[in-house]
């Protein structure tokens, strides 16, 4: 489950990219900030879950701790401001943040499993 939810995140994270350097608009289909910087930090996120999804079990769950607590902490950042610092000028919507806390907590709660997986 954490290894096909790792490659699953990462193919996301890579659709969003793509969609950040090929879109002229900055919220894909209105909804979801795409620009270029928010693509630019999805782009080793995504290779580092597409690894997790081919390496042993625990290092998959430590990369999905931490995409967790990336995705978590951008989130809670954007509550404060909605541009993460100034880090992202299009500014994080509210469909943004369901996706932050949702993947996040996903993330989190994969990462922090315990025991074996039944299928390798």
């Amino acid at each position: 489950m954490e290894k096909q939810s790792s490659f699953t995140i990462g193919s996301a994270l890579l659709v969003l990219a793509a969609a950040g350097f090929l879109q002229k608009r900055k919220h894909f289909l209105w909804l979801m900030n795409v620009d270029t910087a928010h693509s630019i930090i999805r782009i080793p996120l995504a290779a580092l879950l597409f690894y997790g999804s081919q390496a042993e079990l625990k290092t998959t769950r430590s990369i999905l701790l931490g995409t967790g607590i990336i995705y978590i902490l951008i989130g809670a950042a954007g509550l404060k401001d909605r541009t993460v610092g100034g880090l992202l000028p299009s500014k994080l919507t509210g469909v943004d943040f369901v996706y932050h806390f949702g993947v996040g907590a996903i993330a989190l709660w994969l990462g922090g499993r315990t025991g074996r997986m039944l299928k390798p």
